[in-house]
């Protein structure tokens, strides 16, 4: 009987050590994930990756970021047709200063503004929009800015290498300007309509900034590599009166809007047909 009383106390002390242990051992992980530091996924850095990643995920947000590329990439080559044809005004004429050619740039600027609100505050702008429809005006503003283009190629071709009349280069501008702001960008703005948070508040910010700088920065490298490939290579044909070097018959920074033009009008129809898509699937969820 003692024996058995022994074992049986020995099995208690074993169970009680057991169960000590048990409680030590969850204690201890407690305090060891307590000590854990906590990952912040609503960080700067998390956020952007998430928002890059999202991008990277969807065609849709990649042809957006496409179009709004391009169309910085085209404004960005013609501002430097517009920098060369306000020099040559300055130069033309010695009353013409640097004040009078910002006042007069102030003006052209002043017209835009109140084009853009007129088309808007008249019902206008809208209107168009519908009448076009999402892809009918996502395709408007490359087709408006690939015809001026082309006229201002035809111009340069019809007058032996002349660069064109500042007015009419500043109207075909200025033009594709006020279709953006009065027509085309409140239809791009729909397009993330029904999609992901991530994607409106995490990609979209992404997208806005990144494509303008990026659309920017790529169209002021290709005309300096354009610049040192042709001088080193005696690619194109110059003009004995400017001196100006042209490709085609075209200067290389028309050449390239062109191109890019032509490259916009297809991702705007792209943009139109994917978006249609995923339209169409929502109204059969509904």
């Amino acid at each position: 009987h003692s024996y058995l009383y022994c074992m049986s106390l020995s099995s208690q002390d074993k169970a009680k050590m057991d169960n000590n242990t048990n409680t030590n051992g969850q204690v201890g992980g407690a305090d060891e994930q307590q000590q854990q530091p906590m990952i912040d996924d609503n960080s700067f850095k998390q956020r952007l990756l998430r928002g890059i990643t999202t991008i990277l995920r969807s065609r849709l947000l990649i042809s957006i970021f496409t179009y709004n590329a391009l169309y910085a990439s085209t404004s960005v080559l013609l501002s430097f047709q517009r920098a060369e044809l306000v020099a040559n005004r300055s130069s033309s004429s010695s009353s013409n200063s640097a004040v009078s050619n910002t006042a007069f740039l102030a003006k052209i600027n002043t017209a835009s503004s109140v084009a853009v609100f007129a088309l808007q505050a008249s019902g206008l702008g809208a209107y168009i929009a519908n009448s076009c429809g999402q892809r009918g005006a996502l395709a408007l503003m490359p087709v408006i800015r690939l015809c001026g283009v082309i006229l201002l190629g035809w111009w340069h071709l019809m007058s032996g290498g002349q660069p064109p009349d500042l007015i009419s280069f500043l109207v075909i501008d200025e033009f594709c300007k006020v279709i953006n702001f009065a027509i085309a960008k409140p239809v791009r703005e729909n397009l993330w309509r029904g999609l992901s948070a991530e994607a409106r508040y995490e990609a979209k910010p992404i997208v806005d900034t990144l494509a303008n700088r990026w659309g920017g920065g790529s169209a002021a490298f290709l005309v300096s590599f354009i610049s040192r490939i042709t001088d080193l290579t005696g690619l194109g044909v110059v003009n004995e009166k400017n001196g100006e070097r042209s490709i085609f018959g075209f200067p290389p920074v028309l050449l390239l809007c062109m191109i890019i033009s032509a490259w916009w009008t297809a991702v705007s129809a792209d943009v139109g047909n994917i978006r249609r898509k995923i339209d169409l699937e929502l109204k059969k969820q509904l």
